[in-house]
């Protein structure tokens, strides 16, 4: 039995874990030096998260594609 996913899914799947590293890591930072305490801080977060993380997904998905295309003009 194959529990491996299907190779058509790749290009979601990179996107979906890329948006998801990228998303905490600079919610978190921007949200770290925005707040005053900690306990502002775990409240803010989360929400920042949440949002961010779709954003970031979909601009990946949408983005990526034109990004390589340019990058194919100026890289030999």
């Amino acid at each position: 039995m194959n529990n491996k996913i299907s190779s058509r899914y790749r290009v979601y799947i990179i996107a979906l874990l890329m948006s998801f590293n990228t998303a905490f890591l600079v919610s978190g930072v921007i949200t770290f030096i925005n707040t005053p305490s900690i306990n502002i801080f775990l409240q803010k977060w989360i929400p920042n998260f949440i949002l961010g993380w779709p954003l970031a997904f979909l601009s990946i998905i949408f983005i990526a594609p034109l990004v390589y295309k340019f990058v194919d003009l100026i890289v030999e």
